[in-house]
């Protein structure tokens, strides 16, 4: 530094920093959202925060159920009255548990295509003399007959553990459930209600206490859905061809726009960088009429075979790079009676190591975030990329799981997050030596 020049004062620069800090945490705050709502139950992910804990973090409860501590659902509000009873029983029979919930038995609901296994399991399960269970109006209780009336019509004898009185204080009574973190598989995260192998109690609100719920089973549930291994092999196998189709055909071709004199350089060069200005849409019909004729489309060939006839983009790119080397080390290898493809391997390669690390970069990332190609050419899940094995999920599902979503799309985007801070060094360094001249 001169002894002219000034160094920066610090109220000079603390605006521009300023704006810069406000900038990062304005472009991360997706991300973070991203994030939080892959940990959180399903009934949180659309819920607006109404403090920083609930943003970051799922809210669940916890309580004390025979003794032991249960994170629980709130599965309820129980008001007792006299036009709204409640009362705990034991059966003295055995029923199966869907009799208190739907109003036809067993015969019938195994008939029903709406009910997934897990909902039937649920079903079919057997209330023994050993359990309890809440009656309600729906399903009442004589207390002179010892009359269980299921929501089915039929009737079981029980007896009376306890009738549910309103809280002297008027505080609020809830049943509540246990909770499980395979819950997080299930379309609706907590919805435990109805389960009869689930510890249960009617609490005042309370001995109910605030807890923060983090669900990392989000993410096993998520890839299973997604089919998130083979989704990623298919995606992995189209970035390394198209790649190193890419690298290889776009420094082939720049380097012969950029030192191999030959008649109509320059207007080839010109048509080249005029393929840039064609729309996608333009080109999508023709393109895909082509690919058919060939018998491509439901294979892999449409998203990679194009790419090992270079890019318009990296070949301006890596032609401008090339322009700015010294040209005394290409004649110097042609004294020595190295061809043009020698010395673009044992000359330029390893000078060009940066602007082609920032091509493959470039090219990986377009790739493995492509949607619209996968979509137009692959017609069979098995091959789908995981852009396209997330749209499915999301589309395939009445009701968006979006914690199961936003879990699968973290998984999506982490590899990428790790690339670009693996390769940053690399992309600055190429930034910084693309301007070199001779």
């Amino acid at each position: 530094m001169s002894t002219t020049d000034k160094p920066t004062r610090w109220y000079m620069a603390a605006p521009i920093h300023g704006i810069l800090l406000v900038g990062a945490v304005f472009f991360v705050l997706p991300l973070l959202w991203m994030i939080a709502t892959s940990f959180k139950p399903l009934e949180q992910t659309l819920k607006v925060p109404g403090s920083v804990k609930e943003a970051l973090f799922g809210i669940g409860h916890r309580a004390e159920i025979g003794g032991l501590v249960y994170d629980v659902v709130l599965e309820r509000a129980i008001t007792p009255s006299v036009d709204d009873p409640y009362w705990i029983v034991r059966p003295l029979e055995e029923f199966p548990n869907g009799e208190m919930t739907h109003p036809f038995g067993p015969e019938t609901w195994r008939k029903y295509p709406i009910f997934n296994q897990d909902e039937l399991k649920r079903m079919d399960t057997i209330i023994t003399p050993a359990m309890e269970v809440l009656a309600d109006r729906k399903t009442p209780y004589n207390e002179e007959t010892g009359i269980l009336s299921l929501l089915s019509g039929r009737g079981v004898k029980a007896e009376l553990v306890k009738t549910l009185e309103p809280a002297e204080d008027g505080e609020q009574l809830w049943l509540v459930r246990e909770w499980r973190p395979e819950d997080t598989d299930t379309k609706e995260i907590g919805s435990t209600a109805a389960d009869p192998t689930r510890a249960w109690a009617v609490l005042p609100e309370s001995s109910i206490r605030e807890s923060i719920r983090s669900i990392p089973q989000n993410y096993p549930a998520a890839l299973k859905r997604v089919n998130f291994w083979r989704s990623f092999l298919n995606t992995m196998f189209v970035c390394v061809m198209t790649v190193f189709g890419v690298v290889i055909s776009s420094l082939i071709v720049a380097y012969g726009f950029a030192f191999i004199d030959f008649k109509g350089r320059e207007t080839l060069f010109k048509l080249t960088l005029a393929t840039m200005m064609i729309p996608f849409p333009i080109v999508m019909v023709p393109t895909y009429l082509l690919y058919r004729k060939l018998g491509w489309v439901g294979t892999f060939k449409p998203l990679w075979v194009w790419s090992w006839f270079g890019s318009a983009f990296f070949i301006f790119l890596l032609r401008q790079f090339l322009l700015g080397m010294p040209k005394d080390l290409l004649d110097a290898a042609r004294i020595d009676g190295c061809s043009e493809l020698q010395i673009l391997w044992h000359v330029v390669v390893p000078l060009t190591k940066a602007p082609l690390a920032m091509v493959a970069l470039f090219q990986f990332l377009g790739t493995w975030r492509d949607f619209m190609g996968p979509l137009i050419y692959l017609n069979n899940t098995s091959q789908f990329t995981l852009s396209l094995s997330l749209q499915a999920f999301q589309s395939e599902h009445g009701g968006t799981p979006w914690h199961l979503l936003m879990a699968a799309s973290t998984a999506f985007s982490l590899p990428l997050i790790i690339l670009f801070f693996l390769t940053i060094r690399t992309f600055i360094r190429s930034m910084a030596t693309s301007g070199l001249k001779e």
